[in-house]
């Protein structure tokens, strides 16, 4: 599954119109390629990309779902690649759209009969140290079969912090 506008229901539930679907697709675009190579590393990312393309089942394992545990009993669980860009999307796309920027500078949207929540109140928090688990999950995995993931060089990113 690749991820498109159409992929944020469920968990990921974002409300849509001509106008959001249009800004959430931009923020796919942003977030998607920098978010896989900083998790593979550069070299990696395009051996990816070409082995998804050429069904290799050593990158099709990293694509999809997976639970393994480890010789020295540590637990990896990842929800999968698609899922981690649906939680950093998500993150993106909300932390930003929190406020708006107008000629006076940021302002909150407040409705009629509605109060905006706090960032940590409305989950964005969660949907984000989520996804990074899988994230770490599979850079885990990559360093514990180097053998067959030679070039991995991705970054790490942390679990938010708002306590």
């Amino acid at each position: 599954m690749a991820v498109t506008a159409a992929s944020f229901i469920n968990k990921f539930a974002t409300t849509q119109n001509e106008f959001d679907t249009a800004r959430l697709t931009d923020y796919i675009a942003r977030y998607e390629t920098i978010t896989l190579i900083e998790l593979f590393g550069k070299e990696l990312y395009d051996l990816y990309v070409a082995g998804i393309a050429g069904a290799d089942p050593i990158y099709e394992f990293l694509r999809d779902a997976f639970t393994v545990q480890l010789d020295n009993g540590v637990l990896l669980d990842s929800r999968g690649v698609d899922d981690i860009i649906l939680g950093v999307v998500y993150f993106y796309y909300h932390r930003d759209n929190y406020t708006q920027q107008t000629i006076n500078g940021g302002v909150k949207n407040t409705g009629e009969n509605s109060e905006n929540v706090t960032v940590f109140v409305s989950n964005i928090q969660a949907r984000w140290d989520e996804a990074i688990g899988s994230y770490h999950s599979i850079q885990l995995y990559l360093l514990e079969n180097d053998g067959v993931y030679p070039t991995f060089l991705g970054l790490k990113k942390s679990i938010l912090q708002l306590f």
